[in-house]
């Protein structure tokens, strides 16, 4: 669990599910984000996210549908925080495929935490920073688009969004 201010926290966990979901195989092992909000006396979920646990050496899966995810960018309102973290968050995008630790550094809260495309948690900041500008990638082009910004409080926001990369990591297409 991470605190977010005095009125928000992050709990980050590993799932194992044994299933099928719509016919399709659920991913056996992921890792979840939450992000829960104090109202008065009770906590909230306001957010949750999953990331499946891969094997970087096993073949590359394969490439999801675009007509599968459930993202609808028309529905979105776009507004000036949406604007303003999309931004940032094409500069870190950037500064990850440069593999610049230094920028990304100057870009990151002290306690941020990162899920890499394999599904690894890196629980800390300096755990996050050594991934995201190590060896193993060679990217191109990055992109994010179809933003959406949910602001928890003043100074707390989530951005959702459709990223993609053309390149390789540790010889798997991203």
């Amino acid at each position: 669990m991470t605190p977010l201010g005095q009125n928000a926290s992050l709990i980050t966990h590993k799932i194992s599910v044994n299933g099928l979901c719509d016919g399709q195989k659920i991913p056996p092992a992921s890792w979840a984000a939450s992000v829960y909000v104090r109202h008065g006396t009770r906590w909230r979920a306001a957010f949750h996210t999953e990331a499946e646990i891969v094997n970087p050496a096993a073949p590359a899966a394969k490439p999801v549908a675009e007509n599968a995810h459930r993202h609808h960018a028309n529905a979105m309102a776009q507004d000036t925080r949406t604007d303003e973290l999309l931004a940032l968050e094409k500069v870190i995008w950037d500064v990850w495929k440069d593999r610049d630790a230094q920028k990304l550094d100057g870009l990151t809260a002290s306690n941020s935490q990162f899920i890499d495309i394999f599904g690894i948690h890196l629980g800390t900041k300096a755990e996050a920073l050594k991934n995201r500008s190590g060896e193993g990638c060679e990217v191109k082009t990055v992109s994010s688009t179809d933003a959406a910004a949910t602001m928890l409080s003043p100074t707390v926001g989530i951005l959702t969004f459709h990223g993609s990369a053309d390149g390789t990591c540790f010889g798997q297409k991203v």
